[in-house]
């Protein structure tokens, strides 16, 4: 899970970032948490297209407050998928949050149980949801569930799509797609194959069985990165 914390001040970052690593190593969870001074900041971030699953958003913060961070994330760059968790040290904003459509609101002087509470909504949530990638073909517009999905193969610039009722191709690139799957568990494990974890059989040194029996190469280079995502129980 890609995390964002969004606070002036870097008490409350630091206690929010350490609460949620601490929890994170003890669970086994992987979570990759950045963390923002200002509403400018994350604000930009977000704008070169890069997507959080959960983002703690403090409400009183510089010239770009916390609200209309929220707003700027629901209204401009229509992402109504990312948990959006407010952080105040006052109440009275029910109606200006109304928009925005928050996960919850934190009081400060904040309590790690409820950040972790919090958390753990958001991972239950997630794995209730039924996500979908959708790629486009002339006119028209494809829509997938990303369980169906084995792997994606790269040939130049046009994809191959292998799912388990079937295959497909579009043109696109493997860094569109990985930012869109941003948060799944799909790696690249060769410079053509980027495949879905929950859909490797076997693993190997060089390569993996995939589950329709497909095998796949893995490069030298993405090897160690590959053996890594295996220290962690999906």
């Amino acid at each position: 899970m890609k995390i964002a914390i969004c606070d002036d001040d870097k008490k409350i970052c630091t206690q929010i970032e350490n609460t949620l690593l601490e929890y994170a190593e003890k669970s086994m969870q992987k979570i990759e948490v950045l963390v923002f001074f200002s509403g400018e900041d994350l604000i930009e971030y977000m704008n070169k297209g890069n997507l959080f699953q959960l983002i703690y958003l403090d409400i009183e913060m510089g010239k770009i407050n916390g609200v209309d961070v929220g707003k700027y994330i629901r209204k401009i760059l229509k992402d109504y998928a990312t948990e959006i968790v407010y952080i105040s040290g006052h109440n009275g904003y029910d109606r200006q949050l109304f928009d925005v459509q928050p996960l919850h609101f934190i009081e400060k002087p904040i309590s790690s149980d409820i950040v972790i509470q919090d958390f753990e909504l958001v991972l239950e949530r997630i794995g209730k949801k039924t996500l979908y990638f959708h790629y486009q073909k002339e006119n028209d517009i494809y829509r997938v569930s990303v369980n169906d999905i084995i792997y994606f193969e790269n040939s130049n610039r046009e994809i191959k799509i292998i799912m388990t009722n079937g295959n497909d191709s579009f043109y696109g690139t493997f860094d569109e797609i990985t930012l869109r799957l941003s948060g799944q568990l799909f790696i690249q494990i060769h410079r053509s194959f980027l495949v879905n974890y929950n859909h490797v059989s076997i693993i190997r040194y060089s390569d993996v069985v995939m589950s329709n029996g497909v095998i796949l190469p893995i490069s030298r280079a993405k090897r160690q990165e590959f053996r890594r995502m295996q220290l962690f129980d999906f």
